[in-house]
């Protein structure tokens, strides 16, 4: 698939755990990690099977332009698409694809939490 930078439209938001040291108990929670615009869009069939490896019916694909190291995605992390289609869904990342070829987009498949 080839991508333009007009392309990405659709706004989402990645989460990662507070490691911020509180003296309360399990008052971990997640803060905001980085937003960005992204190209979302059905998973392909090997995504699919990485889906179907992680138990997950529900999943996405998006590409996010490559912010050469300002923010790198982890399978730790969780996000928000802001789009009708995905409204209420928050979202862990299953795999991260760097585009090792072009070096100017990374993908992620993602998985509805259940």
């Amino acid at each position: 698939m080839k991508f333009n930078f007009g392309d990405f439209r659709i706004p989402v938001t990645f989460f990662k755990e507070n490691d911020e040291d509180t003296p309360e108990p399990n008052a971990v929670g997640q803060v905001e990690a980085f937003s960005a615009l992204c190209f979302p869009y059905a998973p392909s069939s090997k995504d699919i099977q990485i889906l179907n490896a992680n138990g997950i019916k529900q999943g996405v694909t998006i590409v996010i332009p490559d912010t050469r190291g300002e923010f790198i995605p982890t399978t730790a992390m969780t996000a928000v698409i802001s789009d009708y289609r995905y409204q209420g869904i928050e979202w862990n990342i299953i795999e991260v694809r760097p585009d090792f070829d072009n070096d100017r987009f990374v993908t992620i498949v993602m998985g509805a939490m259940q």
